[in-house]
């Protein structure tokens, strides 16, 4: 007989808890920040170069990334020079990409993911290898920015970590990347 009080009262506290929590996000009241784009661009050259290889055979590198925010897109672009490399030759080129912008809530870590080419071009290559690599180009892209977040949110405490756990939504507005979260406190 007590197990079962023990489960119901565990039960009961569980309830409240979540019901608690759901209170607190619902009507909390939200603050912002706002991330420009030289704000973004600074962190990112310090994460640059990248570079990701295949069967230590094909690599892509990419360097010198210029930070691109469109008012009303949900998604951030980038541009930068791209080096593959099959062997011992290289190919150098440009790549304009885009990405949706994820927050990875624990780490405070900003990442790029469904990765779009908008625009490629290689040098001194021929087309047929710059249609293979244009198709094969987003996964490798993928995989070069995987686990290389493009933004953190800095900070250690108390502080910082619920600043970190309480973002809400993270997205692009008016030119730069805002990001709203529970104000406690105040």
């Amino acid at each position: 007989m007590s197990g079962r009080r023990v489960a119901i009262g565990l039960g009961i506290v569980t309830t409240l808890g979540a019901a608690g929590w759901w209170a607190v996000t619902k009507y909390m009241p939200e603050a912002s920040i706002d991330i420009d784009q030289a704000q973004l661009q600074q962190r990112l050259d310090a994460r640059f170069p990248q570079k990701n290889c295949a069967m230590m055979v094909a690599c892509v590198t990419l360097s010198s990334p210029v930070v691109r925010l469109t008012d009303g897109s949900p998604r951030i672009g980038l541009s930068a020079d791209v080096l593959v490399s099959l062997g011992h030759r290289e190919m150098p080129g440009q790549v304009a990409f885009s990405g949706a912008l994820r927050y990875v809530r624990y780490e405070g870590d900003f990442y790029l993911d469904d990765v779009q080419i908008d625009n490629f071009s290689l040098t001194g290559v021929s087309p047929e290898l710059v249609q293979v690599v244009k198709q094969r180009g987003p996964e490798a892209l993928r995989r070069t920015l995987q686990g290389h977040p493009i933004y953190s949110l800095k900070g250690d405490g108390a502080r910082s970590a619920l600043a970190k756990l309480a973002v809400r939504d993270v997205r692009v507005a008016d030119g730069k990347v805002r990001v709203t979260f529970l104000r406690f406190g105040g």
